[in-house]
């Protein structure tokens, strides 16, 4: 496990998790309707998805590490994407979009849940952009699995619920583009730093 990249892992992670995405805003939608009961369901299916996402890409990245350099040259198209995102971040429109959330059983919204998480391609990257120095051994064992998808999952639940619980508190502080736009260039300025973390540290 790499313990000194650990700390930026979890600070990108959260920037990345809890800036208003696809997840968050459908957790958003669900409790401004519902409450924030019915989102359990949802943000349990998410959850379910990311673990499945990051044992998914550790295992792919392990396999390649027995090729060094093409494991530097993937950490190295992964610090770029971060900085792509980050760019995307600055430059995201100044409005919340909200699904529509319409009620359903638990189960349906538990596989919303799964459904939205599995297929947003940028959850795969970033996963992808972070993890290769965590399975630069070869092997990923157990504790490394735990370290490293326990934070993405009690983020993605936590901040489901945050979203679903505060959301009428949110949306009206987030009403104002000036704010909006603050959290989001606030968010890319961390993903950047980030980003040129991964980019210029040495594998262990």
């Amino acid at each position: 496990m790499d313990t000194l990249s650990y700390p930026a892992y979890l600070l990108a992670l959260t920037a990345g998790m809890l800036t208003p995405g696809p997840a968050m805003l459908q957790a958003l939608s669900l409790g401004l309707r519902h409450g924030a009961r019915p989102v359990a369901a949802a943000a349990l299916g998410n959850v379910c998805a990311t673990l499945a996402q990051v044992a998914a890409v550790l295992a792919g990245l392990a396999f390649l590490a027995r090729e060094p350099l093409l494991l530097r040259l993937i950490s190295l198209a992964g610090a770029a994407y971060l900085g792509w995102l980050g760019l995307c971040l600055w430059r995201a429109p100044a409005r919340l979009a909200l699904p529509e959330a319409s009620r359903a059983s638990l189960t349906g919204l538990f596989a919303q849940g799964l459904g939205v998480a599995a297929c947003n391609p940028k959850a795969w990257g970033f996963l992808a952009a972070m993890l290769p120095r965590f399975a630069a051994s070869g092997a990923v064992d157990a504790a490394t699995l735990a370290l490293t998808a326990g934070p993405v999952c009690l983020l993605g639940f936590g901040g489901m619920m945050a979203y679903a619980r505060f959301g009428a508190w949110l949306a009206s502080r987030l009403a104002s583009p000036a704010a909006l736009r603050r959290v989001f260039r606030i968010m890319a300025v961390v993903i950047w730093a980030c980003a040129g973390f991964f980019a210029a540290a040495r594998f262990p």
